[in-house]
């Protein structure tokens, strides 16, 4: 009773989301795929191309952050409305044992099905460092259950203290501040393995660590405003170069575009 779960809050994502689920159907998963979809923001054309490869679409209301000041640090005003995301622990909306989020600007490499085991017995919910700040996880991909108490708990979050980077993922970290040093508390928490959440960094140490280990990527994260289909193309297909990206990040930007291309 397991299930992939994204989230779509706007039309711009859904060549995103469309790929994400042609590559887990590409790469064999047997488990069954959900879009999260917002009611007053996702257009009629486009659910119904999301009904073409999801099994199941669910409509949620939109949840705000109204935090201008954390989201102009980030220099993402559009990321507002991300708190939305809450809405994957109510068990009204999400109904199986577990399942994995993936943020819709995510494509896998590879059968991801292993993830699910990272929440086996008590453990709450897993997810993988951020490139950014490494004690804190990317909110991007997460392995997890519903639970009306994690559901309530950042409800109440939400309203009493917002997040610290204006949008989910600050927000998700405060609520599992245990994560870091997989210490107790009210929920248990596991780590995910950065292979499961490659986010193209300009990070000085991440090119040399992409050419190490490529091989092992499974799931690549397109973080920030330049997303795969934002990008141009040849006429035969192949993408067009953009100085300010490595050569690394045009092949993981070719792998999107040729599941899109498949499908």
């Amino acid at each position: 009773n397991y299930s992939y779960v994204t989230l779509l809050t706007s039309d711009s994502y859904v060549p995103g989301a469309l790929v994400l689920a042609n590559s887990l159907r590409a790469y064999g998963t047997k488990y069954p795929l959900v879009a999260v979809v917002t009611n007053d923001n996702v257009s009629p054309n486009s659910v119904n191309h999301l009904r073409s490869v999801f099994n199941d679409i669910v409509f949620v209301d939109t949840i705000r952050s109204n935090d201008k000041k954390n989201l102009d640090l980030l220099g993402r005003s559009e990321l507002d409305i991300t708190f939305t995301k809450i809405h994957v622990w109510n068990p009204d909306v999400i109904k199986y044992s577990r399942f994995i989020f993936f943020d819709s600007d995510v494509l896998v490499t590879r059968n991801v099905d292993e993830l699910f085991s990272y929440v086996d017995g008590d453990i709450d919910f897993a997810a993988a460092p951020d490139c950014g700040w490494p004690d804190i996880f990317n909110s991007g991909v997460f392995v997890t259950k519903p639970n009306k108490a994690i559901y309530d708990g950042l409800m109440a979050m939400a309203l009493s203290e917002g997040s610290f980077d204006g949008a989910d993922q600050g927000l998700l970290n405060q609520f599992f501040s245990n994560w870091a040093q997989s210490s107790e508390g009210p929920f248990k928490t596991n780590r995910l393995p950065f292979v499961y959440n490659v986010t193209p960094s300009s990070v000085y140490s991440y090119l040399p660590a992409f050419e190490q280990f490529q091989q092992n990527i499974a799931i690549v994260h397109f973080i920030g405003e330049m997303k795969p289909w934002k990008w141009d193309r040849f006429s035969d297909g192949k993408i067009v170069p953009k100085s300010e990206f490595p050569y690394q990040t045009t092949i993981l930007v070719q792998k999107w575009w040729d599941i899109f291309d498949k499908y």
